[in-house]
C-alpha cells in the first residue's frame, strides 16, 4: 500500500527500514527538560547514544562516568535515560527517594516484550500484593530457616552424585549446575524436582539462559522494538519473541498440571497451590485482588529466572575464581576442614564459623557483578538528584558497576582479594556491596540466594579440588553479554580430595 501511494515499488526490506527510520527520527525529535543531569557528547539522530557506547558498553560506561559524574543523561534511541552511578547517588534515589523510583518503565522491561505481570515487571499496586503474597508463601515454606537449607542439601546430595560420576574427568558443568540451582526453586514452586537428564527439563533452563542473554539492556530491539518488522532477524528479535512465548506456555503447563494434581489429590506443598489458594479466598469474599492467573504465570516465570540463571552463574564464577587463584581455594578448604570437617555436610548453621568462606563468595560477587545495571526502573514524579532535576516518568538505569568495581571503595577493585570483607578474622560486609541492589526493589531472592551459594559451594569443595582441564590453557575470566553476565563457557575438573 504504502509503495502504491509513493509512486513506485519499494523492495520489503527497503520499505521497512525506511519506515522504521522515519518513526525513529520522530521520536528522537524534541526539546530536552531544562537542568537535566549532562550528557557525556553530541547525540546521533535516531540512534542517539548508542554509536558512544558501541559493543563493550559495560567498559563505557565506566569511563562516561569519569568525565560527567555520578549521573548522567543519555538518549538511547528515542528513549531518554538517566543513569544513576555512585553509592551516594543510588542511596539518595533507591533508599530515601524509594517511592519515587520504585516503579518499572511504562512501557515494561523491554520495548519489545512490555512485560508488566508479575513480580520484576509490574509497578504499584500489582506489584505490592503480588510480591507480598509471594514473600509469605516463600516464608511458610520455610525461607530464612533451616528447613530451607535441609531443601537445599537434599538437591545437593544429587549434585555431589553427579561431579563424582565424572570421575575427574574435563566437564562443562554449566548446564548441570543450573539443573541443580533451579531444582531448589522447583521444589518450592512445584513442589518436585527433575533429573538431571530430564530432557524437556535442561531445554526449558537452555531457553531461560538464551532468553537472558537476549532480553539484556544492550540489545538492539531494547530501545528498537520496531525491527522485529524488518524481514529476516538479523538482530533476534523474533527468537526472543519466540522464546518468551515457548517459556510462558510452559509456565502456563506447570499450572495446568498441578491443578490436576490437586484434583486428584496427589499435588505436594507448593508455591502455585498457595498462591492459588490466597486468589480464591479474596475473590469468594468480594475482595478486590491483584492475585490472578496471568500474574501467577509470570510468578513463576520470575522465580524460575531468578532461582536458576543468576544463582548458578555465581557459582560458575566462583569455580573460575577457584582455578585463577588456587591458594584462595586451598585456604577455603582448609576453613572447611578446621569448622566442619570432611564427612559431615555442611548446614546454614555452619555460616557463623566459615567466615573466609563467606568473604570469598563475597568477593565473587563483587568481582563477577554478574548484574551491573540492574533491572530499569521509573521516576513516578518529578524530583531532584545531586541538584539535578528527574522528570516525571523518566527511565532510570542503576549503574551497579560504578560501586562495585570504584578503587576509591574498594582498593584496586579489579583485583580478587576476599580479606577486603574481613576484620579482625570476622565477616565485615559493608553498605556499598549491592550485588543484590536496594532499597525496596532490591533482589526478592537475596536470602535464598545467599544460603544456597554457601551450601553449594561449601559441599563441593569439602569433597573436591577444582582444576583447570589444562593447567596451560585457564579459561578466560570473560563474559558473555546478556540481562547476566555468565562466564564464558568453560571445562574444568572435580577431583575428589581424597585423590587429590
Amino acid at each position: 500500500m504504502f509503495s502504491s501511494f509513493v509512486g513506485f515499488d519499494l523492495p520489503p526490506l527497503l520499505l521497512a527500514a525506511a519506515v522504521l527510520f522515519v518513526t525513529l527520527l520522530l521520536r528522537s525529535w524534541g526539546q530536552a527538560p531544562a537542568n537535566l543531569p549532562p550528557f557525556p557528547g553530541r547525540s546521533v539522530p535516531v540512534l542517539g547514544h548508542l554509536l558512544l557506547l558501541g559493543a563493550e558498553a559495560r567498559e563505557r560506561l565506566l569511563e562516561i562516568r569519569k568525565k560527567t559524574g555520578n549521573i548522567f543523561s543519555m538518549y538511547f534511541g528515542g528513549t531518554l535515560v538517566i543513569v544513576l552511578s555512585g553509592f551516594e547517588v543510588l542511596k539518595e534515589a533507591m533508599v530515601k527517594q524509594g517511592d519515587v523510583f520504585v516503579d518499572r518503565p511504562a512501557e515494561g522491561l523491554t520495548g519489545i516484550l512490555r512485560v508488566k505481570t508479575g513480580i520484576i515487571g509490574t509497578s504499584g499496586s500489582t506489584w505490592k500484593e503480588n510480591r507480598g503474597a509471594t514473600f509469605q508463601i516463600l516464608r511458610s515454606f520455610g525461607l530464612g530457616k533451616d528447613v530451607m537449607s535441609q531443601r537445599i542439601v537434599e538437591e545437593i546430595k544429587f549434585y555431589m552424585g553427579y561431579l563424582e560420576g565424572l570421575a575427574g574427568k574435563a566437564a562443562n558443568v554449566q548446564d548441570i549446575t543450573t539443573c541443580a540451582a533451579s531444582n531448589v526453586t522447583c521444589r518450592i514452586v512445584l513442589g518436585k524436582r527433575f533429573n538431571y537428564d530430564d530432557s524437556d527439563f535442561v531445554t526449558l533452563l537452555r531457553y531461560l539462559h538464551e532468553y537472558m542473554t537476549l532480553v539484556g539492556g544492550g540489545n538492539f530491539h531494547t530501545w528498537f522494538p520496531q525491527v522485529r518488522y524488518l524481514p529476516g532477524d538479523f538482530f533476534r528479535t523474533k527468537r526472543l519473541l519466540q522464546l518468551s512465548a515457548e517459556i510462558t506456555k510452559r509456565m502456563k503447563n506447570f499450572i495446568e498440571h498441578m491443578r490436576e494434581q490437586e484434583k486428584n489429590g496427589l499435588a505436594a506443598s507448593n508455591l502455585i497451590s498457595s498462591y492459588i489458594e490466597k486468589m480464591e479466598e479474596k475473590q469468594r469474599s468480594g475482595e478486590q485482588t491483584e492475585l490472578t492467573m496471568h500474574h501467577l504465570e509470570r510468578v513463576v516465570f520470575d522465580l524460575f529466572v531468578g532461582g536458576s540463571e543468576t544463582t548458578a552463574t555465581t557459582l560458575l564464577w566462583f569455580y573460575l575464581y577457584m582455578i585463577h587463584f588456587p591458594d584462595i581455594q586451598e585456604k577455603v578448604y582448609e576453613e572447611i576442614v578446621r569448622e566442619i570437617g570432611t564427612t559431615r555436610s555442611p548446614t546454614g548453621q555452619d555460616k557463623l564459623g566459615l567466615s573466609y568462606v563467606k568473604a570469598v563468595l563475597l568477593e565473587t560477587q563483587r568481582l563477577a557483578s554478574i548484574s551491573p545495571f540492574g533491572i530499569p526502573h521509573r521516576c513516578n514524579r518529578e524530583t531532584t538528584i545531586a541538584g539535578y532535576t528527574i522528570p516525571k516518568d523518566v527511565e532510570i538505569l542503576l549503574h551497579l558497576d560504578s560501586v562495585m568495581l570504584d578503587d576509591q571503595i574498594w582498593d584496586n577493585a579489579k583485583m580478587f582479594r576476599p580479606e577486603r570483607f574481613l576484620k579482625d578474622g570476622k565477616l565485615s560486609c559493608p553498605e556499598f556491596f549491592v550485588a543484590f541492589g536496594l532499597g525496596k526493589r532490591s533482589c526478592p531472592g537475596e536470602a535464598l540466594a545467599k544460603i544456597e551459594l554457601f551450601l553449594f559451594a561449601v559441599s563441593v569443595v569439602q569433597k573436591f579440588k577444582i582444576v583447570p582441564a589444562d593447567p596451560d590453557n585457564i579459561p578466560p575470566r570473560d563474559y558473555e553479554r546478556g540481562a547476566t553476565c555468565c562466564p564464558l563457557p568453560f571445562s574444568i575438573r572435580f577431583v575428589a580430595r581424597s585423590a587429590a
